[in-house]
């Protein structure tokens, strides 16, 4: 399934914003996409270009979750960088 880069991003805030105190970190991580994104188009078999839009491609809406929550873990652990290295 393939997922509007917009349409991710919204469901990933959404997911993040149902932790407590998450608006600067979801805000941080919607910055940090984008540049991943922008970095990673045309070399990750996940970020699909068609027409001009960007789409990224998901198994399914459980992923939305995992997105989030390790986004999450990374943030309790320290290790932000590495949650983009291995995204």
């Amino acid at each position: 399934m393939k997922l509007g880069i917009e349409e991710l991003i919204e469901n990933v805030k959404d997911e993040l914003l149902c932790y407590e105190d998450m608006e600067q970190a979801t805000q941080k991580w919607e910055k940090e996409f984008r540049l991943w994104i922008d970095k990673n188009k045309g070399k990750n078999k996940d970020i699909l270009v068609e027409q001009n839009q960007v789409f990224f491609k998901i198994k399914d809406e459980e992923e939305i979750f995992e997105i989030a929550n390790s986004y999450m873990d990374a943030i309790d652990e320290g290790s932000i960088k590495q949650y983009w290295e291995k995204f």
